[in-house]
């Protein structure tokens, strides 16, 4: 999906996953591929995979931070309690390819535990949350502009999707690469 603006971005969300119903399927299926991708990667871990920037353990992590921001955020955004102001800041691309905004960008590489138990506790409080349209409370992405917990719900259903196949693909890679020095 690489849709240029934001209007494009989120009417192929909602294209991909069209009802509340489905985000909330995909997205706990997504989840649970996540996982399993997680501990498949561990024998390359800290390896950095080709064609990306990041190892297994720093995309892993990249994806679980946005997970934790969006459970949180959906939660709030479908409970009653006031929204303040947030700066909204565009997110950024290099050579076509969009950075991680901040506060989602990895560190160096957390240990396999720790990545699982942070991504049990944001499947958590994503897993099986259905949220209808509600254009009166939504919150600023950067990507997307402002939009509500089902969207919210949208991209994180398609965010977490996009990094495991990006850590498949890399282990793939890296798997093959090991059987063809055998």
């Amino acid at each position: 999906m690489t849709p240029r603006t934001p209007e494009e971005q989120l009417a192929a969300l909602q294209a991909v996953y069209p009802t509340p119903e489905v985000v909330a399927l995909q997205l706990d299926r997504e989840l649970a591929a996540l996982e399993e991708t997680i501990r498949a990667a561990a024998p390359h871990w800290s390896t950095r995979m080709p064609g990306r920037d990041w190892t297994p353990a720093q995309e892993a992590e990249h994806a679980i931070l946005v997970n934790e921001g969006t459970g949180k955020l959906v939660r709030l955004l479908l409970s009653d309690r006031p929204l303040r102001e947030a700066p909204q800041q565009p997110g950024q691309t290099e050579n076509g390819k969009r950075l991680a905004p901040p506060g989602t960008e990895p560190g160096a590489g957390e240990a396999l535990d720790t990545l699982l138990t942070r991504h049990a506790a944001a499947s958590a409080l994503l897993a099986g949350v259905r949220a209808d349209p509600n254009p009166d409370r939504t919150f600023f992405h950067p990507f997307m502009g402002k939009i509500d917990a089902l969207d919210w719900l949208r991209m994180a259903t398609w965010h977490t999707r996009h990094h495991r196949k990006a850590i498949q693909a890399g282990l793939d890679h890296l798997n093959a690469g090991e059987r063809a020095e055998m």
